[in-house]
């Protein structure tokens, strides 16, 4: 048994290791720190009397925009009304990466523009800002620069130049100076002064994806702080790209106020945490609006003998009611017809081209989230991938696969847009630095195509971001059985997908050969995790895409899907051709109050077929307890048999240890009578 128990101490820990990993994935849950759950932010009132509230300085700050822009002209309005001398705005980072705007990133530095037009004086950087790489990050920069605009200052202190850099490391830097990004800065308002650094958290530099060097965000924070009070700051301010959870109550920033008592206030970003009354660990205050410039923060502060005390803290919800700001309103109408003439040109469409129609609601992303089970946004959007590929020629692939990770959102009733589809799938960067995962095909072997769906099933349910939705894939898993044991069937699904008229063929299944490979296709993200498995699990647990020929694949650029142009497919616009092969709507009443004989019209906008109107059994949990919870392996552990057999003893252990202590409590009992 010492053999089984170290089997399962190494078991343990890779399953720690992969949770670690694979929970990173792109963006974490989007809602996943809402005070009040994944649907929304909680009801806020603003306080109508704060602009009138005596105080010394008045911090407005917002987080997570993620190009979420839509509400710009509103949250100038804002701005513009509840601005003063001793007022300055700030934000938190991960401006970018999330909706169209984002195309223009690395070339006309949209966010940081916008940001400067806002009026926002300081920032900080957030993991997605380095989606675009080190080069995207330099051309950004400059792109910022060249601009001429107004633009924020940039504080970044956990970020380490130091040692020898990579030419792309150095062009970076070179940049940062260029620009004047700072570890901590300094600026005075209405009289105090205010002392700024920011941050990246653990979580959010294991999100980065490019090669750079940081230094621990509690470090970095001790030795920017005390740079801060030795210069005489009367307000030290992290702008902390770390996070919370549970609401603002447990997280990486709680830990950084514990940690740092100097500071004074931290505006709290990274995990999209709505906090609707603020959080004080010490004389520490903390605060985050939540995400997608839904709320813009307030901190009013009385400096105090000891320092600031808050004197009045909210949550202000930008919402349609209030006036667009024509100003920022025609600025942003600037920065679409700029996407259109560029980015959108290739593919003939408009930012707010109408593409498709939906006669129904799909699950909420907050629901697929807070569940496990086939969703049918997921199986949209793996399907799409399928349909792209044939259309331009690929026509071998045996299953398509998306992580709940890099699904950025779903489709409700009614009319979906260009702008919608990307922000569904609006996460990644191709090799020619454009926006858009690109997808790619790889192989691997039955038995790997099995062993991801235990991943699946067995880790899904705590770590969301893994759950996957499959195209030409079903499988089956008893949510009673042990973890790495619970799938206990998989079949690969031919011709199960909706064609180009509409059309839903019914499949037909076939069993899986362990040895044999298949062609599996992916986004980017979701390859580069299959491919960090090995290793990272200590040989428990392997996934290794492979070229045609078997040998692993070295590069995922070099396998990346291309259209008939010889372009990259990007996964988003897979998504956007399929939703528009759809049949038309067809004929639909024109008004509601008027009858269809007398006003009618044919609508010639796709229409998503009822088929997604709910799950297709591709992916199927149900619970069965008895004997069924131990016998007959399920088809990945046959894969790791240590796992089943250590399993088997240690259950058998538990029979035997209550067998033996019921015969034992009876004996007792037989002497007390």
């Amino acid at each position: 048994m010492k053999e089984y128990r170290a089997y399962f101490r190494k078991l343990a820990a890779a399953l720690v290791a992969l949770t670690l990993v694979l929970g990173c994935l792109p963006m974490q849950a989007p809602f996943a720190a809402y005070a009040d759950g994944p649907d929304g932010p909680p009801s806020l009132t603003a306080n109508a009397a704060g602009k009138d509230i005596d105080a010394d300085l008045t911090i407005f700050f917002t987080n997570d925009i993620h190009d979420f822009y839509g509400n710009a002209a509103r949250l100038s309005t804002l701005l513009k009304e509840n601005s003063s001398d001793h007022s300055i705005y700030v934000d938190g980072g991960d401006i970018a990466m999330g909706t169209l705007y984002q195309a223009a990133f690395s070339t006309d530095a949209i966010e940081l523009r916008a940001l400067g037009r806002l009026g926002c004086e300081v920032m900080t950087f957030g993991n997605h800002e380095y989606d675009y790489g080190t080069d995207g990050m330099t051309k950004m920069l400059r792109a910022a620069m060249a601009s001429g605009d107004p633009l924020p200052h940039i504080v970044q202190s956990n970020i380490d130049f130091s040692g020898e850099l990579t030419p792309s490391q150095q062009a970076m830097k070179d940049a940062y100076d260029d620009y004047g990004i700072t570890s901590t800065l300094i600026l005075e308002k209405d009289g105090l002064k205010l002392g700024f650094f920011g941050l990246e958290g653990i979580d959010s530099i294991e999100c980065v994806q490019t090669d750079l060097n940081w230094i621990n965000y509690i470090e970095a924070a001790k030795t920017a702080s005390a740079e801060l009070e030795a210069q005489g700051c009367d307000i030290i301010i992290a702008l902390s790209h770390s996070g919370t959870s549970g609401g603002g109550q447990s997280g990486e920033d709680i830990e950084l106020a514990k940690a740092v008592p100097a500071i004074d206030v931290i505006i709290s970003a990274h995990s999209h945490t709505a906090i609707p009354e603020a959080v004080i660990i010490g004389d520490t205050i903390l605060g985050s609006t939540g995400c997608y410039l839904e709320n813009l923060g307030r901190m009013d502060l009385k400096m105090g003998e000891s320092g600031p005390k808050l004197v009045n803290y909210e949550l202000i919800p930008v919402t349609e009611d209030i006036p667009e700001d024509p100003e920022m309103a025609e600025i942003f109408a600037g920065y679409k017809k700029q996407i259109e003439a560029g980015y959108l040109a290739k593919e003939g469409v408009a930012f707010d081209q109408v593409i498709a129609y939906s006669s129904f609601d799909m699950i909420s992303l907050g629901e697929m989230y807070r569940t496990h089970q086939e969703y049918t946004t997921g199986d949209l959007i793996a399907d799409s991938y399928i349909y792209e590929a044939r259309r331009n020629g690929i026509d071998d692939i045996d299953v398509a696969l998306v992580g709940l990770g890099t699904i950025r959102g779903s489709i409700e009733k009614g009319y979906i847009t260009v702008a919608d589809a990307f922000e569904i799938c609006s996460l990644g960067v191709g090799s020619d630095s454009s926006a858009g995962h690109p997808l790619l095909a790889a192989y691997i072997t039955g038995k790997e195509l099995k062993l991801l769906t235990e991943l699946d099933a067995s880790l899904g349910p705590s770590v969301s971001s893994i759950k996957m939705s499959y195209s030409g894939l079903s499988y089956r898993f008893n949510t009673k059985r042990i973890l790495l044991d619970r799938v206990t069937s998989v079949r690969l699904v031919r011709d199960g997908i909706v064609f180009e008229d509409g059309t839903y063929q019914d499949p037909y299944y076939e069993e899986i050969d362990d040895k044999k490979l298949y062609k599996v296709c992916c986004n980017m993200y979701a390859a580069n995790m299959l491919g960090m498995l090995n290793g990272l699990t200590k040989g428990v647990l392997s996934i290794t895409p492979k070229n045609a020929d078997g040998t692993p694949i070295e590069d995922f650029y070099s396998v990346a899907l291309k259209n008939y142009d010889g372009d990259e497919i990007k996964e988003w616009i897979a998504f956007k051709n399929y939703l528009m092969s759809f049949p038309a709507r067809g004929q639909v009443s024109q008004a509601a109050h008027v009858p269809d004989f007398l006003s009618s019209y044919y609508d010639p906008t796709p229409s998503i077929p009822l088929c997604y109107s709910e799950p297709m059994g591709r992916k199927t949990a149900y619970e069965q307890g008895g004997l069924a919870v131990i016998s007959h392996p399920g088809t990945a552990t046959k894969l790791i048999p240590h796992v089943i057999l250590g399993a088997v003893c240690l259950i058998a252990l538990i029979i035997l240890a209550v067998v033996f202590g019921i015969r034992r409590l009876k004996r007792r009992v037989s002497k007390l009578r």
